[in-house]
């Protein structure tokens, strides 16, 4: 990983990205383009809450970036170019001068639309199934599924009054819905109209059913402190920018998606404007052939479709080989079309190493040596990010001591004009941001060292998604090993060192923290980090940019935590995101999961694992030898961040999507050479951006029909 400090990165040779050659004059934060971004944030909330809490038809609030901020994207461009056309001919024909310089006016500047851009790809991701449906569950849980069997009752107890209600009422109607029905002023009988004008009002009539005497506190608490992680997050991440753009050349991969898109007639891997580029338009059109032919497969079955997945596995029938049962292939389409511009060397790591995982079961089993769980790959995957955290660190001292330096006066000479914010603002925003974090679970009982190696280990690995992923741009929102977190430090000291007997209000409290070990927090950090690089390529400073990540952090998790909470108490916790009305859905059986495993430590304590010990130090001795062998040798074929995203999941989700992507690359290198490849990469973008907006439609359509579009869910890694 340190190579791109002494060579070139593939990207950078292929020269896909580039920096701004003259300064973009237009306008950027203006009251108006901060306007319609709040107005256009409310109805994605809206839409996203029909979509991902009620219906359950797609999950839009997940892909990379979301898919409101890209269709919102596509909305503004495709609409200010014909506003600006019609003008253009207004004023070739002479015509009504007043009417097209009001046009002109009204029309938003590639600024201002990057602007807005940025406002909802911080703001969409929060209130969906990444993050806020996540934050509810481990805040009310113990609360209402406490069982005899269990001691999630007596969990409850432990619950500071300021971080959730405890009052057994205000739980049951959190999870089983208010028996009050949300007023809609009878616009529900206007002829066509009705139940868009209904759904507006319910939307914003919904927090009305909030018990807010119980729900204050807490509000205002969890809403400053998701505030600070964020901020925090983003400053910290901020301050490896001198080392990862200047130093190491990384290319932020992601954000040409954004950069395109605005400003089509000049795009940054070939000279043809980006929606005049036949390619382009291949790659729109087979994106809208996979969702299509899906989507006509739920009405009629014998319509041919891929579908999601194929059950390789299922062809390996006989001992030992139906060890791969589980393999399967997983057709995304995300992944096929951003990842292309994924180095070659991490798309070959990631499809070999997965490969391996499984193959290497069949001849264990022949070999006598299956353990449950083997090979442990997410444990490896766990022994690989914290070494690799700390490698990125220290890569990365002499910048970050220098804007420490700068920070205090002690450094003069350094000027931090280009960067995201002051020195000063981003080391005083980090400090204090973590230190809320590490620090308030301690004020309410917390153990001062649980604390301290929990969020730790959490900002370990929140510095290396978003060093992998501007380094690579692989687009998943998962690329880190789920829940590894808390497990790994009961893997090394067993659960004894947090659970003894009566005392176990640390683990209590830290699991309603469960939400940072399996959410979008990650992903919205590295997204700050890309539109601030787009900021840069169009010709903007990043500090505007920057401001409106932060304003958008803050808005963005008051509105997703007051549309979650109202639906909770309007509908019931229970029904949302779960088909079948019982369970809660997903999030809230893996969030019981967290807190049970706490219970059953309490009854059964657990020593150190040696087993598992092995495979997380083996995860981080074979990152290790990949780093030093990227040293000594130019050409090392393995990447370190390759092997840890490929084992970030027990699921074979990403290895067919890198296998094809990596011959592609490597067939059109040598049988076309640079042009081809640029020209391919703009297809490749292009399938990924029509694959957004044909979910993005199919959710549209399924807030109406939810029963048979949730035949075809779509869902993001």
């Amino acid at each position: 990983m340190s190579e791109v400090v002494e060579r070139p990165s593939e990207a950078e040779r292929l020269s896909i990205h580039a920096a701004p050659t003259e300064p973009a004059p237009y306008r950027w934060a203006t009251v108006r383009a901060l306007g319609v971004a709040v107005v256009l944030a409310l109805l994605v909330s809206a839409w996203t809450k029909q979509a991902e809490l009620v219906t359950l038809t797609s999950q839009i609030s997940e892909s990379t970036p979301p898919i409101a901020s890209i269709l919102c994207l596509l909305l503004l461009v495709t609409g200010g170019a014909v506003l600006l056309r019609s003008a253009g001919q207004l004023e070739a024909l002479g015509r009504l001068p007043a009417v097209s310089r009001l046009i002109r006016r009204a029309t938003l500047s590639n600024g201002e639309v990057l602007v807005v851009f940025t406002f909802l790809a911080i703001t969409s991701a929060m209130p969906g199934v990444g993050l806020f449906r996540q934050v509810m569950p481990c805040l009310m849980v113990t609360q209402y599924f406490g069982l005899p069997a269990d001691h999630l009752q007596e969990m409850a107890t432990r619950i500071p009054t300021q971080w959730a209600p405890t009052d057994p009422e205000v739980a049951r109607i959190f999870w089983e819905g208010s028996d009050v029905d949300v007023p809609t002023l009878g616009l529900g009988r206007v002829p066509v109209a009705g139940p868009v004008l209904a759904g507006i009002v319910r939307f914003f009539a919904g927090p009305t059913l909030i018990p807010w005497r119980y729900w204050l506190t807490p509000f205002l608490l969890w809403s400053a402190y998701l505030s600070a992680y964020f901020v925090a997050a983003f400053c910290l991440v901020a301050l490896f920018r001198r080392t990862w753009e200047e130093d190491e050349h990384l290319t932020f991969p992601v954000s040409n998606l954004a950069v395109e898109m605005i400003r089509p007639e000049r795009g940054l891997v070939a000279a043809v404007s980006f929606f005049r580029d036949p390619v382009v338009w291949i790659g729109l059109i087979l994106a809208f052939v996979y969702n299509g032919l899906n989507a006509l497969h739920v009405f009629n079955p014998a319509v041919p479709a891929l579908g999601i997945n194929y059950p390789l596995g299922a062809l390996f029938t006989e001992a030992p080989w139906n060890e791969m049962s589980g393999l399967q292939i997983f057709y995304k389409p995300e992944i096929l079309g951003v990842g292309y511009m994924v180095p070659s060397d991490v798309l070959f790591s990631i499809w070999f190493f997965t490969l391996a995982s499984w193959i290497v079961r069949p001849f264990a089993r022949m070999g006598g040596y299956m353990p449950a769980g083997f090979p442990f790959v997410t444990h490896q995957a766990m022994g690989a990010f914290v070494p690799l955290g700390l490698y990125f660190l220290y890569q990365g001292r002499v910048r970050l001591l220098e804007a420490a330096r700068k920070a205090i006066g002690a450094n003069g000479g350094l000027d931090d004009r280009e960067e995201p914010l002051s020195f000063r603002v981003m080391l005083v925003l980090a400090i204090v941001g973590v230190a809320v974090v590490v620090t308030m679970p301690i004020v309410f009982g917390v153990v001062w060292w649980v604390s301290l190696l929990y969020f730790g280990i959490m900002f370990l690995v929140l510095v290396v998604y978003c060093r992998n992923r501007a380094e690579m741009g692989f687009p998943i929102v998962w690329g880190y090993p789920l829940y590894m977190q808390r497990q790994t430090m009961v893997n090394f000291l067993g659960s004894a060192a947090f659970v003894t007997g009566s005392e176990y209000r640390s683990f209590t409290l830290l699991s309603m923290f469960s939400w940072l070990q399996r959410s979008v927090n990650q992903a919205i950090t590295s997204t700050g980090q890309e539109v601030c690089v787009a900021a840069h390529r169009l010709g903007g400073r990043r500090r505007t940019v920057a401001k409106v990540v932060l304003g958008a952090l803050v808005f963005g998790i008051m509105l997703a935590f007051i549309v979650n909470l109202s639906t909770f108490y309007e509908l019931g916790g229970l029904v949302l995101s779960s088909p079948g009305g019982i369970e809660g859905g997903q999030m809230t059986q893996e969030v019981l999961g967290q807190f049970r495993a706490v219970s059953q430590w309490i009854d059964q304590p657990t020593k150190p694992d040696a087993q598992k010990i092995t495979y997380t130090t083996f995860g981080a001795v074979m990152v290790l030898a990949m780093v030093v062998g990227r040293h000594v040798w130019l050409r090392f074929p393995l990447h370190p961040g390759g092997y840890a995203l490929a084992f970030c999941h027990q699921g074979s989700y990403m290895w067919f999507p890198a296998l094809v992507l990596w011959a592609a690359k490597t067939l059109t290198l040598r049988l076309g050479g640079v042009r081809t490849y640029r020209r391919a990469a703009r297809g490749f973008l292009a399938f990924t951006l029509g694959h957004f907006f044909a979910i993005g439609l199919w959710s549209l359509v399924g807030l109406a029909a939810g029963e048979w579009v949730r035949r075809y869910i779509v869902w993001f890694l």
